[in-house]
C-alpha cells in the first residue's frame, strides 16, 4: 500500500509568463529551479509550443488520411464512371446512329460523350464537397476547440482531379461512340 506522502505528489503545474519571453528560455529557468529543489529531474517540462508542434503533427497525419480516402474515392469513380459510360453508350446506339445520320460528326459524338463523363465526375466531387464540408463543419459545432476550416485550394485541386478522371474515364466509352457505324447503330434494338 503507498504511503499517505506518495498520494499527495503534485502532478501538473501550469505557469504564466510575460508574453514577450521565449517559452525555451522560460522552461530552461523552470528545468533549472525544479533540479536544484528536487536534487534531480524527476519530472517534464512541456511547453505549448511543443504541445502545438505535437497537435499540428496529429493533424498533418490525419490530413494524410483523410487525403488517401480521397485518393481511393477518385480511383473508384473512375471505375464507376468508366462502367455507368460503357452502359450509356451500349444503352443509346440508336441515339448515336441518329445523330450521325443527322450529321454529327465522330468528333461531335467524342465530345459529347466526354462532356457528359466530366460533367458527371465534377457532380460526384460536388457531392464530395459538401459532405467533406458539412462534416467539417459538424465537427466544429461538435468540438469547439478543434480548429476546423474548409482548405479552397483543396477544393479546387480535387474538382480539377475529378474532372480529369472523369475524362480519363470516359475516353474509351467515347471512342467506342463515335466509331459506331450509324447504319449499324440505327438497326439495334
Amino acid at each position: 500500500m503507498a504511503s499517505e506522502e506518495e498520494c499527495e505528489s503534485l502532478m501538473e503545474i501550469d505557469l504564466l509568463y510575460n508574453r514577450q519571453a521565449e517559452s525555451a528560455a522560460v522552461a530552461e529557468r523552470v528545468r533549472s529551479l525544479m533540479e536544484r529543489r528536487h536534487g534531480r529531474e524527476d519530472f517534464t517540462v512541456t511547453t505549448q509550443d511543443q504541445m502545438l508542434d505535437v497537435l499540428g503533427s496529429v493533424l498533418d497525419v490525419l490530413t494524410l488520411v483523410v487525403g488517401a480516402f480521397g485518393a481511393i474515392s477518385l480511383v473508384v469513380g473512375g471505375v464507376g464512371i468508366l462502367t455507368v459510360m460503357t452502359i450509356a453508350v451500349q444503352e443509346r446506339r440508336r441515339e448515336i446512329g441518329l445523330l450521325r445520320a443527322l450529321g454529327a460528326s465522330r468528333d461531335q459524338i467524342l465530345a459529347l460523350f466526354l462532356l457528359e463523363a466530366v460533367l458527371l465526375a465534377l457532380l460526384g466531387g460536388a457531392i464530395g464537397f459538401l459532405a467533406g464540408a458539412g462534416g467539417a463543419w459538424l465537427i466544429g459545432v461538435l468540438v469547439p476547440a478543434l480548429p476546423t476550416h474548409t482548405a479552397w485550394d483543396f477544393v479546387i485541386l480535387a474538382e480539377v482531379t475529378a474532372g480529369l478522371i472523369g475524362l480519363a474515364a470516359g475516353v474509351v466509352p467515347a471512342l467506342r461512340a463515335a466509331a459506331l457505324d450509324p447504319v449499324a447503330a440505327l438497326r439495334d434494338e
